[in-house]
């Protein structure tokens, strides 16, 4: 039974709703891949098995008439999130005993549908980085290549799902979050719309500040298309306490006539890796094979995008967290904000505000840009997979890491879906691409991902641990 850690989500529920399989058998497996390769790459913080198992044994036990769509369906979360029993620490050893007594509205929502939450997932200290490793857990490594990051801040979520650990994962996105880490590992994710999954910590003591509010999301990263789909809409469901949550509206359908798809491969003018450019190319190729139209594009104000990500999220740390990552964070990540902050400019209160209202007008133009294109075609970063702690390891090349991720960052400051899907790899390193769709058009991102994946197909079948 060994292969059932490499189900999908889909299989995995229907082998248990036809009885196949209890779902006490399909946790003992996953809890046993858990131990049998977290000791390799140090995705998982804590491993569940307690907890999981009565879960498992209660939802055997107590099946009901009519199943929920991920029944008995073995997940994670990630340590930023409140899950009711344990820690969420945020990668900060100040936090380690943050136990929470309640779940989060994701995490209710993952069980509500039937999940069964077998371990937590690692983070960086603040959830603020593309790498993976905090003073509390240590370093997650990259299941490919441990050289290389597997990405930040869900980067444990992602090599867990990319080793087969779970099912479908929980993380989220305030730069590239769910994205980049999905990218390196060679999995998939979306970045849901501002509002589409609600977002709340209860343990947190104060509300979360307004522009890292309006550019984080919370979302799944899962091996295919059709189960980031089913971990997306298990997580949706509404909850009041989160007052922005915004139900899926009508999706645009797919229809008859050919997709037209934008495409731009180097959208800031900066160049891109070689191997970041044959994965866009196997993409366009793909779609055009698909039956679309594909059409070069540059997206209005595409330069801006960037630096005003940074700019507005830089400047409410400078007011609102600096004191705290200055005092519970780790001199790395001092370093790193310092470096951040030289980059990034501190608007102030005139600033900020004529700076969101710049952010209302870039956000007009890609609405305006996508009467014309369906769809648009991106890099997710433009660089390869950065060798892994390089930021710590190496200070002096965060300027060109924050360079390479604007292909990022561009969507959380417009607040636009964005699936993020594997192409190739590249000397064993994964690459891959991003498909990034109007506001709350969600679910019509996945079905182009899921036509773009029919095409090229999925590559985690080619890891072994």
């Amino acid at each position: 039974m060994s292969e059932v850690f490499n189900w999908s989500a889909k299989q995995t529920a229907e082998n248990i709703a036809d009885r196949k399989i209890s779902v006490v058998e399909v946790t003992e497996i996953h809890l046993a891949r858990a131990a049998a390769v977290n000791p390799k790459i140090n995705a998982l913080t804590e491993t569940l098995s307690e907890e999981a198992l009565a879960t498992a044994k209660q939802l055997d036990a107590q099946r009901p008439d009519i199943l929920p769509p991920l029944f008995g369906v073995p997940m994670t979360t990630k340590i930023n999130v409140d899950q009711k029993g344990f820690v969420n620490s945020n990668g900060i050893p100040a936090f380690k005993d943050n136990i929470c007594d309640q779940d989060s509205p994701v995490v209710a929502n993952m069980k509500a549908a039937g999940g069964v939450i077998i371990a937590r997932t690692n983070t960086p200290e603040f959830s603020m980085r593309w790498c993976t490793s905090n003073p509390l857990h240590g370093v997650t490594l990259n299941p490919w290549d441990n050289a290389v990051t597997p990405g930040g801040s869900s980067g444990g979520a992602a090599a867990a799902i990319a080793a087969g650990i779970g099912a479908i994962a929980h993380g989220n996105d305030l730069g590239g979050s769910l994205r980049y880490p999905a990218a390196c590992c060679g999995v998939v994710s979306i970045r849901p719309s501002l509002g589409r999954v609600p977002a709340f910590n209860p343990s947190a003591t104060a509300e979360r500040p307004m522009i890292s509010g309006l550019m984080s999301v919370q979302g799944p990263i899962a091996r295919s298309v059709e189960d980031v789909r089913l971990g997306l809409h298990a997580m949706a469901r509404g909850d009041n306490r989160d007052p922005l949550w915004v139900p899926a509206p009508a999706q645009k359908p797919l229809g008859d006539a050919a997709l037209r798809i934008g495409y731009c491969i180097d959208m800031f003018g900066d160049g891109v890796d070689q191997a970041v450019e044959d994965g866009m190319n196997i993409a366009i190729q793909a779609l055009k094979d698909a039956g679309c139209t594909l059409v070069e594009v540059t997206p209005p104000h595409a330069n801006r995008t960037g630096e005003l990500w940074g700019d507005l999220l830089h400047t409410e740390v400078s007011h609102t967290s600096l004191s705290t990552i200055r005092d519970l964070g780790s001199k790395e990540m001092n370093v790193l904000l310092d470096a951040n902050l030289s980059i990034y400019q501190d608007l102030g209160v005139s600033g900020l505000l004529n700076g969101l209202a710049e952010r209302r007008t870039i956000q007009r133009a890609w609405a305006v840009m996508f009467a014309d294109v369906d769809i648009l075609l991106l890099p997710t970063s433009g660089k390869r997979p950065f060798a892994n702690d390089l930021d710590f390891n190496t200070p002096e090349s965060i300027p060109e890491i924050l360079n390479a991720q604007k292909f990022l960052c561009a969507v959380n400051l417009l607040g636009l879906p964005a699936v993020a899907v594997p192409t190739h790899l590249d000397h064993g390193v994964p690459i891959g691409v991003q498909l990034v769709a109007p506001l709350h058009q969600d679910y019509f991102a996945l079905d182009v991902a899921a036509m773009f994946e029919r095409e090229v197909g999925t590559i985690v079948q080619q890891l072994a641990l």
